[in-house]
């Protein structure tokens, strides 16, 4: 009798271990589809140009191009007062396919700056300067991209101005002042340093 019992214990378990196994057996996630393109748009804070607003696609998450339009609203440096802003083109490339990376602004910047001389004989007039210079400006930062679509970023490069024209309303033979001068050498022709403090934004 003990003996039957046990018999029909053991089948009744061999019978329900197939169905406990898969009851217990972990479901398989879904496989993550990988990206192959992707759009957006990121809005930043940084210098020389504060305020910049960029429109970017990323690609195999490897290459990202954009285009960006960034400004400085009107503020007085050395006695002058000063505006500038910028178009330019942008691709960054991702060598670990992550969010550390390399790039290159390629753009056009515009520069006008307006202050007051005095000339002899001639009494006081405003005098005004436009610089317009092409830049390139090699960079590496990270743009951390996440699946929600969020967006942050930061870089920090140097701009290299290569070609730039200027026209003023100085009477011929007359200089500028020094304190117009050293705003347009210093933001219209010179090298300087970039930051991007922070770029956040959406990608779809």
């Amino acid at each position: 009798m003990i003996g039957r019992i046990a018999s029909l214990v053991t089948f009744v378990l061999a019978s329900a271990a197939p169905s406990l196994a898969r009851a217990e057996a972990p479901r398989e996630m879904p496989a993550k589809e990988p990206e192959h393109f992707r759009i957006g748009v990121l809005g930043g804070v940084g210098f020389p140009r504060p305020l910049s607003i960029e429109a970017i696609a990323r690609i195999e998450r490897t290459v990202a191009l954009g285009v960006e339009y960034g400004a400085m609203p009107a503020v007085t440096i050395s006695g002058a007062r000063t505006t500038f802003s910028a178009f330019a083109g942008d691709v960054r490339v991702m060598p670990f396919r992550n969010a550390f990376f390399f790039g290159v602004r390629v753009g056009r910047q515009h520069l006008g700056a307006d202050a007051t001389v005095t000339v002899a004989s001639y009494g006081s007039f405003p005098e005004s300067i436009e610089v317009d210079s092409w830049f390139v400006n090699p960079r590496v930062g990270f743009l951390w991209v996440w699946d929600s679509g969020l967006s942050l970023g930061l870089d920090a490069g140097v701009q290299i101005p290569f070609a730039s024209t200027s026209s003023s309303t100085l009477p011929s033979g007359y200089a500028a002042t020094d304190s117009i001068t050293r705003v347009t050498d210093a933001f219209g022709r010179g090298v300087l340093p970039t930051i991007d403090l922070l770029r956040i934004g959406l990608m779809f």
